[in-house]
């Protein structure tokens, strides 16, 4: 495929695009990526975090911290 010029590509909606831009501004946020059409974050501290496009951000990290085994 590859030398026929065809590439295999992740389909970003809006939505998780839109997602992505929110979680880039977010200051303890620093990387952010789709995968297998899931929107990931890695933190300042080293955490993976799943989001949906309809999430809290603050919540859902509240919400990592409280549950991940310590």
């Amino acid at each position: 495929m590859k030398a026929a010029g065809h590439r295999l590509v992740d389909d970003v909606t809006a939505l998780n695009s839109a997602l992505m831009n929110r979680l880039s501004l977010y200051p303890a946020i620093e990387t952010t990526c789709f995968f297998n059409h899931s929107v990931f974050d890695l933190t300042k501290n080293q955490e993976r975090i799943q989001f949906d496009i309809h999430d809290n951000i603050n919540s859902v990290i509240s919400e990592h911290r409280e549950n991940r085994p310590k």
